[in-house]
């Protein structure tokens, strides 16, 4: 049972809506294997409901469409029944949701974002994007911390 799970959600073929991917890559790097599983997917589904319900700690990454451009964001997720389930507007909040109805278990999550600037077709973050990218690994790996500080206090 993984302890983390990292949910990357984007397209690396729109500019900016690759910084999950690109951070996903960048933590594959240096979380262990053991206790992390980083899944890079275009977007939410309901597929993944069984996924987040093994995890003791969700981070989803994606790019925000609003805010200043490389801003950073990190927000707690609650689950919601009054989200979307729909396949193109799966949100966080709802795929915690069904995971509860489906296993029982809503782990801790938490959304990381960075604000996008451009969502046009390349495959280069923006300068603001590319600069915000360490802060935002940094940040996951703060929450990945924090959690194990955690588990073991519970052990």
């Amino acid at each position: 049972m993984p302890r983390v799970l990292v949910l990357a959600a984007g397209n690396p073929l729109r500019s900016d809506d690759g910084l999950a991917w690109r951070a996903a890559d960048e933590l594959r790097s240096s979380a262990p294997p053991a206790e992390v599983e980083i899944v890079k997917v275009h977007q939410l589904a309901p597929e993944l409901a069984e996924d987040v319900s093994r995890a003791s700690l969700v981070i989803f990454i994606d790019a925000a469409a609003a805010g200043d451009p490389g801003r950073l964001g990190c927000e707690g997720v609650v689950r919601s029944t009054a989200d979307s389930a729909s396949s193109h507007s799966f949100t966080p909040a709802a795929l915690l949701q069904l995971a509860a109805t489906l296993y029982g278990v809503a782990p801790e999550a938490f959304l990381v974002s960075v604000a996008g600037k451009s969502f046009e077709h390349g495959e280069s973050l923006s300068p603001e994007v590319e600069q915000a990218l360490p802060q935002l690994v940094a940040k996951i790996h703060e929450l990945m911390f924090e959690a194990g500080k955690e588990r073991s206090r519970k052990m």
